[in-house]
C-alpha cells in the first residue's frame, strides 16, 4: 500500500490537517516573536589596547619585568576584577540596581565579571631567542555589556583606564622592588667586604712575620743567620783557644816583680824561696842524718812553705773563679728577677766561693795574704788584661750567638707555621675575592635595575596604548531578534509538521475506497461523494474569516510590540532603507 502513496495523498493530508499544522506553528512563531521583542536590549562597548614594546632596544637597556604578556594580563585582570574594584564601579555608576533586591553582593559581582570580556589579539611573530615562528599577543580588546549604552561606554572606559594604570603601577612596582632588593643586597655585601677586610688586617697583624709572601725572605734570613752562627761559633772557639794560651803564659809569669834589698840584692819570690829551701833541705838530707835537728827544722820549714804556697795558689784560683761568677751574676740580674732559678744558683755559688776564699785566707800564716797582694809585674798585668778582655769578648760573642740562635729559632718557627698560616690566609682571601665578585656582580645588576627603573618611570618601557576608546553603542549587541525569529520559524515549522503528523497517525478514520477494501477484505462496488450542505459552507466561511482575522491580529500585535519595545517604526524603516541601500 505504501507504494501507491503519491504527492496527492500528502496534499490531502495537509488540507485535512491544516489547522493541526497552522495553529501549533502560529503559536510557536508567536512565542518566538514575543520573546524576540520582549527581551531587553543589551549594549556592548569595547576598547582596543595595543601592547607596545619598549622604545629603547633591550640590547642597551634590559627591563627587570619578567614573564609573558599573557601572564601579566592575567595578573592585571585579577587585580582589576577584585571585589573592591568592582564594588566601587558598581556604586559609582549605580549598576544592577534591579538585581540588588533579588541577588546577593557576590552574585552581582560575579554577574559583572561575566559581563566583562577580554579578548587577546594574536599575531604570528618570530621568536628573537629561538628564531622560530610563533604567536604572540600584540593587543587585546576589553568590552563591557549592559542595558544603558552611555553607562556601558563609561564603564568600559573606566575598566580600560584601570588596566592601563595597573600595568604602569605593576611595572613600576616590580622595577622598584627589584632595585630596592639589589640595593639591600649591595649594602650587605659591602658590610661583608668591610668585615672580611678587617679580618684580613687583623690576621696580618697577628701573623705579620708568617705570611706566605715572606716565606722566601724568611728562608734567606735563616740561611744568613746560619752562616753568622757558624762564624760566631768559630770566633768563640778561637777566643777560647786564645784565652787558654794566655792563661798558660800567665801561669809562667810571677805577678810580683823582683824585690831588691838596700844592699842591691834581689829578694826571692815565694816560689824561688821554696825552691832554695828545697835545695837546702836536699843538701842537708844528703850530708846529715834524717833525725838531725837541722834536717828536721828544714823539713818543717819546707812543708810549711809548700802548704802556704798551695793555699796561695788555691786562694788565687778561688778569687779568679769568684770574679767570673760575680760577673755572670751581674749580667743575669739585669735580665731576670731575683727569683729566677739561674740567679739563685749563681748566688749560691758566689756565697760558696766567698766562704772557701775566706777559709783559705785564714789558713795563711807565713806568706802575705793574696787579698792584699796586687800584681806589679807589667807582663803579668798585661796577660791578665788580655785574658780579661778575651773573656769579655767570649761573653759578648756568646751573647751574640745566643741572640742569633734565638733569631734563627724564631725564623724557623715562622717557616714551620707558614703553611698553616697560608691555608687560613687563603681562606680569608678566597672569601674576600668571592665577596668582591658578588659585590661587583650585584653592583652591575643594580645599575641595570636602576636603568630599568628609569625606563619605566619615563614611560619608555613596554606599555599599553589605547588605539580605539570605548564609544557609546548606537545599537544593542543582544539579543539578535532576527535570529530568534528565524529560529522561531524553524521551530514553528517543526512543531506544525510534528503535530499534524501525530494527529494523522492517531486518526483511525477510513477515507478512501482502497483503505476500506484493505480493512474489510471485500471490494468496494461504488463511491458516493460528500454532499456539502449550506451549513457546511457557512461553517467553512466562518473558519476562513476567523483564521484571516487571527493572522491580521497577530500582525497588528507584532507591529505594536515592535514599535514600543524595539523602536519607533519610522526609525526602523529608515534603518531598513539604509541597510538595503548599503547592501545593494
Amino acid at each position: 500500500m505504501e507504494e501507491n502513496i503519491t504527492i496527492q495523498h500528502y496534499w490531502q493530508i495537509i488540507k485535512r490537517r491544516k489547522f493541526h499544522i497552522l495553529i501549533p506553528s502560529g503559536l510557536v512563531l508567536l512565542i518566538a516573536v514575543i520573546v524576540a521583542f520582549i527581551l531587553p536590549p543589551v549594549y556592548s562597548s569595547s576598547a582596543t589596547i595595543l601592547i607596545e614594546a619598549q622604545e629603547i632596544p633591550q640590547d642597551f637597556v634590559r627591563t627587570t619585568v619578567t614573564g609573558y604578556v599573557e601572564q601579566r594580563l592575567q595578573t592585571i585582570t585579577q587585580l582589576v576584577m577584585s571585589r573592591s574594584r568592582l564594588l566601587e564601579i558598581i556604586s559609582r555608576f549605580d549598576l544592577y540596581a534591579d538585581l540588588k533586591e533579588r541577588y546577593t553582593t557576590e552574585e552581582i559581582i560575579e554577574k559583572m565579571r561575566e559581563d566583562i570580556e577580554l579578548i587577546p589579539i594574536q599575531a604570528e611573530v618570530i621568536n628573537p631567542n629561538s628564531g622560530r615562528p610563533g604567536s604572540a599577543t600584540i593587543a587585546f580588546t576589553l568590552s563591557y555589556e549592559g542595558t544603558n549604552p552611555k553607562t556601558v561606554a563609561q564603564v568600559a572606559n573606566v575598566l580600560t583606564s584601570l588596566y592601563m594604570e595597573e600595568n604602569l603601577r605593576n611595572r613600576e612596582e616590580k622595577t622598584r622592588t627589584t632595585f630596592e632588593f639589589l640595593e639591600g643586597q649591595l649594602q650587605e655585601l659591602s658590610s661583608e667586604i668591610l668585615h672580611t677586610e678587617s679580618q684580613i688586617a687583623e690576621f696580618k697583624k697577628q701573623h705579620i712575620s708568617e705570611l706566605p709572601e715572606l716565606m722566601q725572605l724568611n728562608l734567606q734570613t735563616m740561611e744568613r743567620l746560619q752562616r753568622e752562627i757558624s762564624t760566631v761559633e768559630e770566633s768563640i772557639k778561637t777566643l777560647k783557644n786564645r784565652k787558654i794560651y794566655l792563661e798558660g803564659q800567665l801561669a809562667a809569669v810571677e805577678p810580683m816583680m823582683y824585690a831588691v834589698t838596700v844592699g842591691g840584692r834581689r829578694v826571692l819570690t815565694p816560689k824561688e824561696e821554696l825552691e832554695v829551701t828545697r835545695s837546702e833541705y836536699l843538701s842537708l838530707a844528703a850530708t846529715h842524718a834524717e833525725g838531725h835537728p837541722d834536717v828536721v827544722a828544714m823539713k818543717k820549714k819546707l812543708e810549711a812553705m809548700e802548704r802556704e804556697l798551695a793555699i796561695r795558689d788555691d786562694l788565687r784560683n778561688r778569687y779568679h773563679e769568684l770574679s767570673e761568677k760575680e760577673s755572670q751574676l751581674a749580667k743575669l740580674s739585669e735580665q731576670f728577677s731575683e727569683k729566677h732559678p739561674d740567679v739563685i744558683k749563681l748566688k749560691k755559688e758566689v756565697s760558696r766561693l766567698q766562704e772557701e776564699a775566706r777559709a783559705l785566707s785564714d789558713k795563711q800564716t807565713v806568706l802575705k795574704s793574696v787579698e792584699d797582694e796586687k800584681p806589679e809585674n807589667p807582663s803579668y798585668i798585661n796577660l791578665q788584661t788580655q785574658i780579661y778582655a778575651t773573656q769579655m769578648e767570649v761573653d759578648n760573642t756568646t751573647e751574640d750567638l745566643k741572640r742569633l740562635r734565638e733569631r734563627y729559632e724564631d725564623y724557623r718557627k715562622r717557616v714551620e707555621n707558614t703553611p698553616q698560616v697560608e691555608q687560613e690566609y687563603r681562606i680569608l682571601q678566597r672569601d674576600y675575592a668571592n665577596a668582591q665578585a658578588k659585590y661587583q656582580e650585584t653592583k652591575n645588576r643594580l645599575l641595570a635595575a636602576k636603568e630599568a627603573k628609569g625606563l619605566e618611570e619615563s614611560r619608555m618601557g613596554e606599555k599599553f596604548t589605547l588605539i580605539e576608546p570605548a564609544l557609546v553603542p548606537e545599537k544593542p549587541s543582544k539579543p539578535n531578534r532576527l535570529a530568534i525569529i528565524l529560529i522561531g520559524l524553524v521551530l514553528a515549522a517543526g512543531a506544525g509538521i510534528g503535530f499534524g503528523s501525530l494527529s494523522e497517525y492517531m486518526d483511525q478514520s477510513v477515507r478512501e475506497a482502497n483503505e476500506l477494501t484493505r480493512v474489510s477484505g471485500h471490494p468496494v462496488l461504488a463511491v458516493i461523494p460528500y454532499l456539502e450542505t449550506p451549513a457546511d459552507v457557512s461553517r467553512r466561511r466562518r473558519r476562513k474569516w476567523a483564521f484571516a482575522g487571527s493572522a491580521v491580529g497577530l500582525v497588528i500585535v507584532g507591529i505594536i510590540v515592535l514599535h514600543y519595545v524595539y523602536g519607533p517604526l519610522d526609525v526602523l524603516w529608515i534603518k531598513l532603507e539604509r541597510h538595503i541601500h548599503i547592501s545593494f
